[in-house]
């Protein structure tokens, strides 16, 4: 009996994307084609200009494409209204950021619930659900606290628990070491590796060669075109 494929998660079919610049148009992405399929661990690199970042907005919905075809689980992201958009946002995937992004006057527990608050839930399961993220990110013990309270590894780990809150179809993690020392940095990969192993789909932005290598794949941009796309093992 044939086995069935992993299910696809996002697609890109010459996926382009040009900005004006004063009368100049530049093209960031010059025709980009690829699949992720569930459980993928996706690592994108590239020089600064390379396209990266452009790239990631677009995977991430916070952009779209000026030509070619973004797909996430089927549905073409150009054929959804904001609204929609913000809806597959909210409901399907999980982010990750260089500068954590967390809010400064709330606390621990209460930046984990922030995904929650805008999915509609009531405030005692919102509450029950981010104590348990803290603890498995190994911060039970800091829900009250705010994040200026917290070092920089403790405050990416408050990004992973809130990152996990709406159990997300694909996560996104943007230089989610580059704010952290090598040690620390080492730690957030570890989370990331469990993550994946667990079998979550993500897809993480670095330049560093050694953190890339931690995913089952990397593709490396250079001028908006995808250079290399190969497995790490």
């Amino acid at each position: 009996m044939a086995e069935h494929p992993t299910p696809e998660v996002i697609r890109l079919e010459a996926l382009t994307k040009s900005f004006l610049m004063g009368e100049d148009e530049v093209q960031a992405l010059r025709g980009l084609s690829f699949t992720l399929r569930r459980g993928e661990y996706l690592a994108i690199m590239g020089q600064s200009g390379s396209g990266k970042s452009t790239l990631l907005n677009i995977l991430g919905c916070l952009d779209l494409p000026t030509s070619g075809v973004y797909a996430v689980e089927g549905t073409d992201v150009a054929q959804l209204s904001d609204e929609q958009l913000s809806a597959l946002r909210r409901e399907k995937f999980g982010f990750i950021f260089q500068s954590f992004n967390l809010i400064s006057q709330l606390s621990v527990v209460e930046n984990i619930e922030v995904p929650l608050f805008y999915l509609g839930w009531e405030g005692r399961r919102r509450s029950q659900r981010a104590r348990e993220l803290a603890e498995s990110v190994g911060l039970g013990h800091r829900l009250g606290h705010r994040p200026f309270q917290l070092s920089g590894g403790q405050q990416q780990r408050v990004a992973i628990a809130r990152a996990l809150a709406n159990e997300p179809h694909l996560i996104f993690a943007d230089e989610p070491t580059g704010n952290l020392d090598s040690s620390t940095g080492k730690e957030i990969i570890g989370m990331l590796d469990s993550l994946s192993k667990a079998g979550r789909t993500l897809i993480m932005v670095t330049h560093e060669r050694t953190v890339a290598e931690h995913a089952h794949r990397i593709i490396e941009l250079a001028d908006g075109l995808v250079v290399k796309d190969e497995p790490t093992t």
